[in-house]
């Protein structure tokens, strides 16, 4: 049997299939394009967003370099410890001095003793050249009493070779008149030649001997000369070697860095030549941050990745941390320290600045501090880090 609608009937039907198709969506539907559209975004983007993967682990400040010991090459009794363990210190620093006082007595005895010598070689040098006056050096005082007593010795000996050469000269005055008067009666033949020939002979004879007067004079004063300047060159080698030890005297930091113990303390104590007084850890231009990383973690570090460093001391969320990176990796574990006996890899980050800024102010960065280290080891999706709990679930259903 057939069925058949009427126009009025199917003009009814269009109407009431329009009014449906116009009909508002209920809330619910539109709820659930929503969280459709919302949960799609967010799996798209836990997809496609990318998070650091670190490892983690704690570290402490290492000295860059090795450490200073400071020691006295020179025994003596310590007078003034100027720094204290912890406190850090400037390259040159004075931290200690040691009693000078022996060595400033020996210093100035060989000072003495040198401004004596100056004077007499300058007395011996004057003998020697066969000068009128003596030439004093610059440096010595003319009224001290070094430079007086030596004039009076120029001038007394001096004086005593005037005297002899003066007797000398007056014996040759005689026998030369003698020689005349015999060369003229051997003129006349009143005398023979063997007489003028011995008188000649006496003068020269004499004439020699004031000239070996002059010369040992002048050798004597040559020789002592050269015996004074010796011992000159050789106080002038002592006193800077108690110049050197003086100022060894006061004991100064070679490097930038902390006082990390303080061996000897008591003042007025002895301290031992070459005695440990002090020890050193330096501080570089860049901060050494030593790292213990498990042996489970050591397979994803790699040299030069990057690291931050988060001091213990310094809040990260006010102060901030230090940025490096991965500079050694030991070849081996090491179980010294190690509690758990697992042991540990060394692994050095080096942090291109030594101090941390705060309001413009520099807060630094000592050795021995300890700190978090978090090394970025590559990159991961937000998604796989949702789903690594379920991987690993599947995989341990795997297990035997």
């Amino acid at each position: 049997m057939t069925s058949s609608l009427t126009k009025e009937e199917g003009a009814f039907v269009s109407a009431i299939h329009a009014a449906h198709i116009d009909e508002p969506l209920p809330r619910a539907t539109w709820a659930l394009y929503l969280l459709c559209g919302v949960v799609t975004a967010a799996i798209t983007w836990s997809a496609l967003a990318k998070v650091d993967e670190i490892t983690r682990s704690d570290g402490r400040i290492v000295p860059d370099g090795r450490e200073q010991v400071i020691a006295s090459l020179d025994a003596g009794i310590l007078r003034e410890l100027k720094v204290r363990e912890g406190q850090e210190v400037q390259a040159g620093q004075e931290l200690a001095t040691l009693d000078p006082t022996r060595v400033e007595a020996q210093q100035a005895e060989s000072q003495v003793r040198l401004l004596s010598l100056k004077a007499a070689a300058a007395r011996l040098d004057a003998e020697a050249n066969g000068r009128a006056t003596v030439r004093w050096p610059t440096d010595v005082d003319p009224k001290s009493r070094y430079v007086q007593a030596e004039a009076e010795s120029f001038e007394a000996r001096k004086r005593l070779l005037e005297e002899a050469v003066s007797s000398i000269n007056r014996s040759i005055g005689m026998i030369s008149k003698e020689l005349k008067l015999a060369q003229d009666m051997a003129g006349r033949g009143l005398m023979s030649d063997v007489e003028v020939m011995r008188l000649n002979r006496q003068v020269n004879e004499i004439q020699q001997q004031r000239a070996e007067r002059l010369s040992r004079y002048r050798q004597e004063a040559s020789q002592e000369l050269v015996r004074v300047q010796s011992e000159m060159a050789q106080l002038d080698e002592q006193m800077v070697v108690r110049q050197d030890a003086l100022t060894r005297t006061v004991l100064k930091s070679p490097v930038h860095g902390v006082i990390k113990s303080v061996k000897a303390g008591t003042i007025g104590g002895v301290i031992g030549s070459g005695t440990p007084i002090l020890e050193i850890s330096p501080i570089g231009p860049k901060v050494l941050v030593e790292a213990r990383i498990k042996p489970r973690d050591i397979g994803f570090i790699r040299l030069n990745q990057t690291a931050e460093v988060k001091l213990a001391g310094y809040d990260f969320n006010t102060f901030g941390g230090l940025e490096g990176k991965v500079t050694y990796i030991s070849p081996d574990a090491v179980t010294e320290g190690d509690k758990t006996g697992e042991g540990h890899y060394r692994v050095i980050v080096t942090a291109e600045r030594n101090n941390l800024k705060y309001k413009g102010e520099p807060l630094p960065v000592i050795p021995g501090m300890t700190s978090v280290v978090e090394i970025k080891t590559g990159e991961r999706s937000v998604l796989s880090y949702l789903l690594r709990p379920m991987l690993k679930s599947q995989e341990a259903l795997r297990e035997r």
